[in-house]
């Protein structure tokens, strides 16, 4: 088994949950980058469209919960929360949340050897 930055990424309770089949695990988390439009997330950031985002980030969350990627699932939690029903972001957050996806993105690659 491949070594994972367990701040990033629960990898037993992850194998837990596909029946221990590390490579069908490893299958889901090289969707994770594509599973979530940063970009767009960073746009409707940008442009206040808080409802937009708030989507995104409840897609992140679902994504990062089901591939137990800690940290990552924490912030979209949080984030989610502020965003409900068009809410407006604590700026801190945002900021979190963007770099926890980038934190983890590097976490999934490593753990996966690209």
């Amino acid at each position: 088994m491949s070594e994972a930055d367990k701040r990033y990424i629960d990898v037993q309770s992850a194998l837990a949950r596909v029946g221990g089949n590390e490579g069908l695990y490893k299958r889901l988390l090289g969707k994770f980058e594509t599973s979530i439009d940063i970009a767009k997330f960073n746009e409707d950031i940008d442009t206040k469209n808080y409802v937009e985002a708030g989507e995104i980030v409840h897609a992140a969350k679902g994504v990062a919960g089901n591939l137990s990627l800690t940290v990552f699932f924490a912030a979209s939690s949080k984030l989610m929360d502020q965003l409900r029903n068009g809410g407006t972001p604590n700026d801190e957050d945002v900021a979190l949340f963007r770099q926890l996806f980038d934190e983890t993105k590097s976490a999934v690659n490593a753990y996966l050897g690209v």
